[in-house]
């Protein structure tokens, strides 16, 4: 098993980027990480990851950045 240790102060950017810190900003820690990964489990590369991605049902049509943008922006609007 990794582990990687870290004694840090929680700033304003590690409470953004871990929402859970956020009730520790500007206290000094210990950050303790642990491979989470149980022996023996594969691990896919990006190409894998990629390749197995859910495919879109016959007659799709692709999403363009714009429609993503889109749908998030009305999801945010709860439209």
């Amino acid at each position: 098993m990794n582990a990687i240790k870290i004694d840090t102060t929680i700033s304003e950017a590690v409470a953004r980027a871990i929402p859970a810190l956020r009730p520790l900003l500007g206290k000094r820690v210990e950050l303790i990480a642990l491979d989470a990964a149980p022996p023996g489990e594969p691990i896919l590369t990006v190409d894998e990851f990629l390749a197995a991605r859910i495919k879109p049902p016959a007659g799709t049509r692709p999403i363009s950045l714009e429609d993503m943008e889109r749908a998030i922006a009305e999801g945010a609007l709860g439209r």
